[in-house]
């Protein structure tokens, strides 16, 4: 099953953003990468709020993207109003696309496979969907290369499983992808398109576990979260008593594209 963003319409674009400079080194890198002309076509599962599809739709090209939440798109489509573009937006799963084969010469997978569960089949409707010469560029799971900020979300995980549940994601992560690329025949090529720096207050970081504002907490049963989320709590009063202290990260914006697929 699919996870739907529904719940984070209203918020999504808040805490994922990216500035324009890398915003625009993205577009740039998918560009290259999917040796586009002007009647390229893309296609993007999971599209959300346009977050990666908007500079591509502004600059005119054709794009189609599904997503299972309405919502989300909605959010989309407002960015565009009385805006001239080539979009196409469907309610529909990846795994089960109600789309032709061999429709689009480039599918963009963004930090979706690893939320859904048979995963294996989104790969295999992307490459359904893709022309036989198409390109597929797929986002590599986020890693966090520093250990200030993580040590709140190890201790979560920690905590978590004390209660008996699993915070594993459920999908295909990013060696399990690119492993299935490569089975599949494909020529990989890899581009590193920025390093991100990010810096949260320890209070601010424990209000985005109050408010669940990242899928993984979703999953998390509503029996245990609040009682997990106390103990963090706790944890963190002891651990970081001052909650101005500015916890830190660095992840970086990876992207494989496979072409060439010789099965």
């Amino acid at each position: 099953m699919t996870i739907s963003f529904d719940r984070a319409a209203d918020f999504y674009d808040q805490t994922r953003t990216l500035t324009p400079a890398v915003s625009e080194r993205l577009t740039g890198e998918i560009l290259k990468l999917a040796q586009a002309t002007p009647e390229t076509t893309f296609f993007e599962p999971g599209i959300g709020t346009g977050r990666v599809a908007l500079p591509l739709v502004e600059r005119g090209y054709g794009y189609t993207g599904v997503d299972v939440s309405e919502a989300m798109m909605d959010k989309l489509r407002q960015k565009l109003e009385g805006k001239t573009h080539r979009l196409t937006l469907i309610n529909a799963d990846v795994t089960a696309l109600p789309l032709e084969d061999h429709s689009f010469d480039v599918a963009i997978a963004p930090h979706i496979l690893h939320l859904i569960a048979d995963w294996q089949t989104a790969m295999d409707e992307l490459r359904r969907v893709l022309k036989p010469a198409g390109v597929l560029i797929y986002f590599h799971h986020p890693t966090n290369k520093t250990a200030t900020r993580d040590a709140i979300g190890r201790q979560w995980r920690q905590i978590l499983a004390g209660y008996g549940y699993d915070s594993g994601f459920t999908g295909g992560m990013t060696e399990e992808v690119l492993g299935r690329l490569r089975g599949q025949g494909a020529t990989l090529a890899t581009v590193v398109v920025a390093d991100l720096s990010h810096q949260i207050a320890v209070d601010d970081l424990i209000r985005v576990y109050r408010d669940r504002i990242y899928s993984h907490m979703w999953r998390v049963p509503d029996d245990i979260y609040p009682r997990a989320l106390a103990d963090l709590e706790s944890w963190v009063e002891e651990e970081f008593p001052d909650p101005t202290m500015a916890m830190t990260s660095q992840d970086t914006i990876t992207l494989t594209a496979a072409y060439n697929w010789a099965n």
